[in-house]
């Protein structure tokens, strides 16, 4: 009996990840924390996402204190972020926090784009149809 349901569950389990490999994913991911265990939490959850859907697309909006991970002297998750930026992740500075923070463009890794407010970034991906996430540690 036990192997019957064993069985059964693992068909389940593998219908599902068929069907999330299968569906288009587009999550935007809200991130606000500037700890370096922050970075890489949510650098591991992508990552996590890119490798079981491989067609995921995913933008992480980085303001507030969440824009250190992506200034070059303050991140600690470069290597990370330059390899999942080879899959179309897209990690996005808030100008706004950059001009409140004293932060130049050319003091951002190269991966990182920039959008004019965080919020209306997010606001218009979730308009689009994505799938929000407030991503913490």
């Amino acid at each position: 009996m036990k192997n019957i349901l064993l069985g059964v569950l693992s068909v389940f389990f593998c219908a599902g990840v068929i069907h999330a490999q299968q569906r288009e994913h587009r999550i935007v991911f809200d991130f606000t924390e500037g700890d370096t265990a922050s970075f890489a939490t949510v650098v591991r959850h992508a990552k996590a996402i890119m490798d079981l859907t491989g067609n995921a697309r995913l933008e992480i909006v980085c303001h507030g204190p969440g824009l250190d991970m992506l200034v070059k002297n303050k991140t600690t998750v470069q290597k990370e972020i330059a390899e999942l930026n080879k899959l179309n992740v897209v990690f996005a500075a808030c100008e706004a926090t950059m001009k409140r923070r004293g932060v130049d463009k050319s003091q951002l890794i190269p991966q990182a784009i920039t959008v004019p407010i965080a919020i209306l970034e997010i606001s218009s991906k979730e308009q689009d149809g994505w799938s929000y996430v407030k991503e913490s540690h």
